[in-house]
């Protein structure tokens, strides 16, 4: 259905990794189960409320392809997304044609038996001293002419960029992820011959990195706090510069984004959205919530759409804190009564579900809800509990992340039309 404006105001809020499953710390609840979120709880019973699959069922979705379909990339490009590409992005740094980009970790190594163990792939989510780390691995020569240049995004998170001749982005990860620990650095391999060269170069940066960063101040200081040392990158998702279509964008909708995730930030400035960051905005719990609220709010003056992105909850569950993740839930409901004054459209779903037990990714439905402030007043449901259960018998029917946001663009422009 082709839709035309003007549109009426609306506010997205994605929370990264809200879909759980029932934590035994919980007493079998999940996460948002367990949560007291009045607010929430309110404007699910007054508007819709369902699961949502962020890309399609049985589909595990990462933060990349899960938040890009919410920000109207377009199915079939969704697929085809690449991290590394995107977390340059965020780093406002742009690639030109023919480099490649690696999504990278700074991580806690330790030599064993001949090999390298992953011990953390996330050096205890290292907070300070990744721009001196990662200065340390600029213009990195890697021979045949090819330079490596390593770029501190947030927390442990950094973008390895590759420029030179003859590079392909058809590589294995070195990265073992959540599903493959305990485990070690893998070794890159092509998945295309015309890949060879780029597994060995980074391959090559991989060692390299492990011997620059082995004694480094920031390291040496870390281990004598009794820190994890950041003494290794780990490496994955690589790809190339690719031009996304966007469903927002083309519908002439002007779309603004509050967030401190680079990946969700390299994502809107590729999509050409107006992207709101602060300091204080961080991706991780630590996040002013309040002045995100406030800086949406803001954002209203100009734009028809506003996206906020909340990371923590992420956080939480990959850290298997099925209790920080609860009573942070509760902060962003408190938080979250801002914009529900300002009688907007509001919108609120999740990139994909992390399960606090295991600490990964899972291919569950995340719980979702679409309050539409202009609707006719019914009575709120009794003592709806927003979440996972309750979201399996909701209002809306079970759809995927782009059936969703087309469901809230179509509700912005019918209400204006009334």
């Amino acid at each position: 259905m082709g839709l035309a404006g003007p549109f009426t105001k609306c506010a997205i809020l994605i929370l990264d990794g809200l879909g759980d499953l029932p934590s035994p710390a919980l007493g079998g609840k999940t996460a948002l189960e367990a949560a007291r979120t009045p607010v929430m709880n309110r404007l699910a019973s007054l508007g819709y409320y369902g699961l949502v699959d962020p890309e399609q069922p049985g589909k595990s979705a990462n933060t990349h392809t899960g938040c890009g379909t919410l920000l109207g990339v377009l199915p079939e490009v969704v697929s085809r997304l690449k991290r590394g590409p995107i977390e340059a992005s965020g780093a406002g740094r742009p690639l030109m044609p023919g480099e490649i980009a690696v999504r990278a970790n700074f991580a806690t190594l330790q030599e064993e038996a001949g090999l390298c163990r992953v011990v953390d792939r996330r050096a205890g989510r290292i907070c300070t001293g990744t721009k001196e780390l990662a200065a340390a691995l600029n213009a990195v020569d890697l021979g045949d002419g090819i330079s490596g240049e390593l770029l501190s995004t947030d927390q442990h998170r950094c973008v390895l960029v590759l420029s030179g001749p003859g590079l392909d982005p058809r590589v294995s990860d070195t990265d073992p992820g959540d599903q493959g620990m305990p485990g070690f650095v893998r070794t890159c391999l092509a998945r295309h011959a015309a890949a060879t060269l780029t597994a060995e170069k980074i391959n090559r940066f991989v060692e390299i990195a492990r011997q620059r960063l082995a004694a480094h101040p920031v390291n040496q200081a870390r281990i004598e706090t009794g820190l994890p040392p950041a003494n290794g990158v780990i490496t994955r998702s690589a790809g190339v510069a690719l031009a996304l279509e966007n469903l927002v964008r083309d519908l002439g909708i002007s779309a603004a984004l509050v967030a401190g995730c680079n990946t969700v930030i390299g994502l809107a400035r590729a999509l050409d959205f107006k992207v709101i960051s602060r300091p204080e905005f961080t991706a991780d719990a630590n996040t002013d919530l309040q002045g995100k609220m406030q800086a949406a709010l803001e954002a209203f003056e100009s734009h028809d759409l506003v996206y906020v992105h909340i990371k923590a909850p992420d956080i939480f569950a990959h850290d298997r804190q099925p209790e920080g993740k609860s009573a942070f839930l509760e902060k962003f409901d408190a938080a979250l009564e801002t914009l529900d004054r300002a009688g907007l459209i509001i919108a609120l779903s999740a990139d994909h579900s992390t399960d606090s037990n295991s600490g990964a990714h899972t291919a569950d439905p995340v719980p979702a809800l679409l309050f539409d402030p202009f609707a006719p007043a019914r009575a709120a449901a009794p003592r709806l509990n927003f979440g996972e259960a309750a979201c399996a018998t909701g209002t809306m029917p079970r759809q995927n992340g782009h059936e969703f946001l087309r469901r809230v663009l179509e509700l912005m422009v019918s209400r204006q039309k009334d």
